[in-house]
């Protein structure tokens, strides 16, 4: 019988270190959900693009992390923490490949959102590989909504990645999205402006 449990931050470690090597082994990661805007320069056509931020008040907040067990052997993992806006961020989803398949993935992923839950945070959102999508999908994690799109991108590795989230709060996230979206554009004209005056 599979029994999902909170873990340490060590065993945790530990697993990803041994099979994702291209994750960032950190307890917590200082990449927010929601994305800035920016211009940027194709020759001489100049275009709004979204861009990922990052927040080092991010990793100030405690994580929490759990782990499947098939009697006392740790077969898989997740870990969940705050971010800024009230957002709780689920990463680091793994389950031995020989497990997979049997809904583990979606156990794992479904005490984080139900931590994310117990610490009133307004959505959860990951930043899940194309290839364990369903999982994601399977707990109510979506691409898109009101006031956001993700799309799904190809990374260092050329593997497909896409934000996704999981709303409690409609109302709340979407006004995050707007605000976020209205601070990037304000940011973009004052620095209009001030190339202009230069």
């Amino acid at each position: 019988m599979i029994v999902i449990k909170k873990i340490t931050w060590e065993q945790t470690r530990d697993m990803w270190g041994i099979h994702m090597p291209n994750m960032s082994i950190e307890p917590t990661s200082a990449m927010t959900c929601p994305k800035s805007l920016e211009y940027k320069s194709v020759g001489d056509e100049k275009h709004l693009e979204q861009i990922d931020t990052y927040d080092l008040q991010n990793q100030n907040f405690t994580p929490t992390f759990w782990g499947a067990f098939d009697n006392e052997l740790l077969i898989g993992v997740n870990s969940g923490h705050m971010t800024l806006y009230n957002l709780y961020r689920s990463r680091g989803l793994y389950v031995e490949e020989e497990y997979r398949g049997h809904g583990i993935g979606q156990k794992l992923l479904l005490k984080t959102i139900s931590q994310g839950y117990f610490e009133k945070a307004i959505g959860v959102w990951s930043y899940p590989n194309r290839n364990a999508w369903m999982s994601y999908h399977n707990t109510g994690l979506i691409l898109s909504g009101e006031e956001f799109n993700f799309n799904w991108t190809i990374n260092e590795q050329e593997q497909m990645n896409s934000k996704a989230i999981r709303v409690f709060d409609r109302k709340n996230v979407n006004q995050v999205f707007r605000d976020v979206r209205l601070e990037s554009l304000k940011k973009i004209e004052t620095e209009q402006t001030n190339s202009n005056c230069a």
